[in-house]
Parts: C-alpha cells; structure tokens; sequence
C-alpha cells in the first residue's frame, strides 16, 4: 500500500470545505452580534480598556472594532469592513458590519442544502445590481445651499451618537467647518491665475498692479470658464457629480441667476488635512466653535515679541533660523585667540543675514518648522517681528491654505508673493495652562480649526468622533447631492422590492439566494425595533404592507420601535452611505463564502 504524501504541516490547524465555511459564518455572526446594540437613537454605548489603561467609551462600530482583537480570521475581514466604509464615507460603520454578518447567516441554509457557493454568488451579484437602481429610483435630490435641510441630514446622522444632546450645536459646527474647506472649480482657477500675474507683470510694481489683474481675471472668467473646467476635469470628483460641475461651469450666467439649483461643482473637500479639531480639557462643551483661521498650541520664542497684531504678513519657512552646522563631524585647530573670535563673528554673520533678509520684507510674524536660535530671537525682536518655531508641517499647510503664504525652504528665496496678508487678526491667549496661537478673522481662509471645550478627555474623544462622522455625511451631499430615507425605510424598500423580483425576474436556484438577500435588508429596521423595544413581527408586518403599496419612505422610529413616516420624521441619509454600506456588505460576504480551505500559523499544540 502506498504511504500517504504529506504536503502541509500536519501540527498546523486546518480547516476544509463545508467545515472552513461554516466556521466563517460563525465568526461573522459573532462579530456583528457585538456591534448590533449599537445602532439607532437608543444605542447602548460599550466601555473598551485597552492594554495601556485607557478607556473608550464609544457606541460607533469603527472604534468598537477597531479596540477588539480578534484571532479568527473571518472576523478580522469584517473589522477590515468598518475601517474601509469610515475611510471612504465616513458613516454607516455599524449598518455594514451588522448586513454583512445577516447576509452570512442566510447564506449557511443553501450551503447546508449543498447548493454551490458560486450560485449562491451569482445570485448576490444579480440583487446588488438590482439594490442599487432601486436605491437610485427613491433617492431624491436636495439642495446643498439651503442650510436648514442640510442642517437636518446632518442631525439625523449624529442623532444616534453620543452628542445628540448638543444635536443644534455639533451640526452648526460640522457643517461650518465643511463649507469653509469646500473648493470648487472657481477657486481652483483663481489660484491658477494668481500664480500667473507674477509672470505677465513686473516685479517692481507686484504689489500695485495685482489688483489690477484681479479685476481683468473677474471680466474674463465667464468666457475662459467653460475651456479651463473641460480641460481641469479630473477623476476625483464622483461620477454623477461631474457632469453637472461642467455643465455649471460653462454656463455662468445661468448659475448666477438661478442660485437655488443644487450645486454640485465641487472639486475637492479635504476634512483630514484642512480641519483640524483642538480638543481642550476644560469649560462647557456649549463654548465650542468654529474659527475662521487656524489655532495652533504654541507660544510665541521670546518675551519681548507681540502677542496681538492686527492685519499681520506672515512667512512660513521649512528651514532652521540657526547657524548651519556641518553634515558630518568637523574638527577645527586655533592657535591664536583672535581666529576663534572670528570663527564666532562668523556665526553671528550668517545668522544676522538670515534675519536681514526676512526683515527685508517687512513681516510682521515668522512661523518655521525647525529652530530658531536665542541670536535670531534678539535680531527679529530689534526688527520688531514676531516668531514661532517647531511648528507641525500639517499645522503649518493649513497656516498657509488660511492665510494665502507660501512655505519657502530658505530664506534666500523669499519674495513678495510668499507673504500671506489674508489673516486679519495673531493673538497669543491661555487657555487652561497652555498658551494657544490664533490667526483668525482670515479672507476666504479654506482651512479651519474646531475648538471643542468639555468636562474630560474621554468626553471630546468621543464628540470628536462624532463630529467627524457629521463632517463626512456633509462632504457626501456636497459631493453627490442625493438622499435617501433614513430609519431603516431605505432596507424596508430594498426588502420589498427585491422580494417582489426574486418571483417575478429569477428562475431555477438562484432565486432563493436573491431571495435570500431581500430578507437579510429587513435586518437593519428589525435591530432599529428591538434596540427601540418595539414589537419587531408586528412592526415589520406593517412596514411590509406600507412598502408593497408603493409608500418608500415609511420606516422606524428609534426612539420607540413604531413606524414613522420619514418625510414627517425628518430623518434621511445620503445616497453614497447606502450605496457604499450595501456594495461593501455584500462582497465581503460573497468574498467569505468563496473560502473552504483554512490554514492557521498557528499549531495545534497552542490552542
């Protein structure tokens, strides 16, 4: 008899087929178990210590997840999930974690029943395509310049978090910040064309004539719009966005008087580099505010500078405001005495003719990255000049986004355009214990900070957390101006209408995997009723007979688990959060199924 080949490691856990299927299945219920009392207006909040002593207190399913550690590696997939849906819109993380778990589970009857994985794929494919027109069908366009609906989306999403108290504030603040850092396709023309003047003026008259080109780009920039946002069109911008973008652009005039059009010729909204939350221990959380300009935690390298000017120029510099020193270790021999008072003269020379040739430019604050040594202090406060040092280079982009400055990397490259003028307002004030920079009341400034006030750290953490949930929902309506009803209505419709195909359009096996997916949406509405502590089969009977009469919006109200008419409820949702939240659940499903062999790293012997 021939002895058997042995290709694997015999002491290593494996796992094969139906076996290795099943066990994904559990993994991903047992993960989606964990998060789902954590969605709608009635969550319950999970306090999570970490190996350091530090607690989280939280009830999103990002940061939930994202604390647990987890060996099975299906249940590692589902957190990878949370992560992908915060980073690309930024909400719905616990939806996606908790229909991504449903759809396994209804997967595990048709795989008992020895129906191929790869139907059963095929048939989640067909009701995703189908989801999304469906999605696209009872999505309805909003206008992103009327702040009061715009201020309402945003309460229906962080209705559900912890700062739902301060539900008035926390929405004003998101939705401030978002609007400030928006660029659209004017903005971007205008810096293109600002960055031209220095070319087709003289550089002696710069300052006097830049107004001048401003006013001429003005009196041309309907006929150069339509050219230049053809040519700019990139492939940032979402798909359904860009087409209306350049159909705005083109026609100026039309835009100009019909103000009310939902605009959607944005170009680029960048919350993580251009919004920068300041969480300061201390005060009521009501004290929390939006600045127009940037707050940065520093003071300023000498006692004797300003604290407080008006209209300052400001430079930025990448480089040290020190005596260079040599790249690799250098040995000087002195003999006589009146050689190392030069070597020292020499020093203080270079030094001088840095500060000489900033001073030139009349500045009345200079903000470096690196060092500035005590020397440089003594010459800039004898020219009057204002200095902070070690500054961050993302504190220091945003500086130069709000202010209009350039960030030079040595001093022999200053020029005049370099100078931002479009802070209005430095000041040096304490708060708590530390000293705080502010350069605010800026023009147009395109970059923010949030300061947010509260009784203790795990507080702000936990408000910063929303708040950027409530800042991504904003930059999703401004990006795809489209929304959907909120309060599992958008599941219910899907449900209903899938189920109502599944009869009509799908043939042999595949129908019960389709219908399958129809019943894994009502999920969503049925965890809303049970963490609501409404009566889930009666409630869901009743949602399903509004749904097959054709009324989309009905769904639940969290707050007591009946059914509400959204419209009337005030609750709705952007698109690209449903549209993201199903695409994302159902290929993770689809991408755990298609597994049947697992291999761990680990041996047996250390189970």
């Amino acid at each position: 008899m021939q002895s058997p080949v042995i290709v694997l490691n015999t002491s290593k856990q494996r796992e094969t087929g139906h076996r290795a299927q099943m066990s994904n299945i559990a993994a991903g219920k047992t993960v989606a178990d964990v998060v789902r009392t954590c969605l709608g207006p009635r969550a319950m909040l999970k306090m999570l210590l970490d190996p350091m002593g530090g607690i989280t207190l939280t009830n999103d399913g990002f940061a939930i997840l994202r604390e647990c550690e987890v060996a099975h590696p299906a249940a590692k997939s589902m957190i990878e999930l949370s992560r992908t849906q915060d980073d690309e819109v930024g909400d719905g993380t616990t939806s996606v974690i908790i229909l991504a778990g449903e759809m396994l589970a209804i997967s595990a009857p048709f795989l008992e029943r020895k129906i191929h994985p790869v139907v059963i794929l095929r048939a989640f494919q067909k009701a995703l395509d189908d989801a999304q027109t469906i999605l696209r069908e009872i999505a309805v366009p909003v206008d992103t310049n009327d702040r009061e609906k715009m201020l309402g989306l945003i309460k229906s999403a962080i209705g559900t978090k912890f700062v739902s108290r301060w539900n008035d504030l926390m929405c004003n603040l998101a939705l401030t910040a978002v609007q400030t850092v928006v660029r659209r396709t004017a903005d971007f023309e205008s810096a293109d064309t600002e960055a031209q003047a220095p070319n087709t003026t003289s550089t002696a008259a710069a300052g006097a004539s830049a107004s001048a080109a401003d006013a001429s780009d003005k009196a041309t920039a309907d006929t150069a719009a339509a050219g230049s946002v053809a040519d700019a069109a990139d492939t940032q911008m979402p798909a359904n966005a860009e087409t209306a973008a350049v159909s705005s652009a083109t026609t100026a005039a039309s835009d100009a008087a019909n103000p009310a059009a939902p605009d959607v010729d944005v170009r680029e909204i960048d919350i993580k580099r251009f919004v920068r939350v300041e969480k300061v221990p201390g005060g009521e959380i009501e004290e929390s505010r939006v600045l127009d300009g940037v707050m940065i935690n520093k003071d300023v390298v000498h006692p004797k500078m300003r604290r407080h000017i008006e209209n300052p120029r400001i430079i930025l510099l990448d480089c040290p405001l020190e005596y260079k020193k040599g790249e690799s270790q250098t040995n000087i021999e002195i003999t006589r005495e009146s050689d190392w008072t030069r070597v020292l003269e020499i020093e203080e020379e270079q030094i001088r003719t840095m500060c000489e040739k900033i001073a030139a430019l009349k500045p009345d604050l200079v903000i470096t990255e690196k060092g500035v040594s005590d020397l440089a202090q003594h010459y800039l406060v004898k020219e009057n000049i204002t200095a902070l040092r070690r500054m961050r280079k993302t504190d220091n982009n945003r500086i130069a986004r709000a202010t209009g400055a350039t960030i030079v990397s040595s001093v022999d490259e200053l020029k005049e355009q370099d100078v931002g003028t479009s802070c209005g307002l430095f000041s040096v004030d304490k708060i708590g214990d530390e000293y705080f920079s502010f350069l605010t009341k800026c023009k147009n400034p395109k970059a923010c900070t949030i300061l947010l006030r509260g009784p203790g750290k795990d507080t702000l953490n936990e408000i910063d957390r929303n708040l950027q949930d409530a800042m991504c929902v904003a930059r999703n309506v401004l990006f795809s101006p489209y929304l959907c009803p909120g309060g599992g209505a958008t599941e219910m419709a899907l449900s209903v209408q899938l189920a109502q195909r599944a009869k009509s359009d799908i043939d042999g096996i595949e129908q019960w995997p389709y219908a399958g997916v129809a019943e894994a949406m009502e999920v969503i509405p049925r965890t809303l009723i049970q963490n609501g502590g409404g009566n889930a089969i009666r409630t869901l009977t009743e949602l399903r007979a509004k749904h097959a009469a054709g009324q989309t919006t009905w769904g639940v109200d969290g707050e007591k688990g009946v059914p509400a008419d959204m419209n009337d409820y005030g609750v709705w949702e952007p698109l690209a959060v449903k549209l993201q939240t199903i695409k994302t659940a159902i290929d993770s499903a689809s991408l755990l199924l298609r597994v049947d062999d697992i291999v761990s790293g680990t041996s047996k012997k250390s189970e």
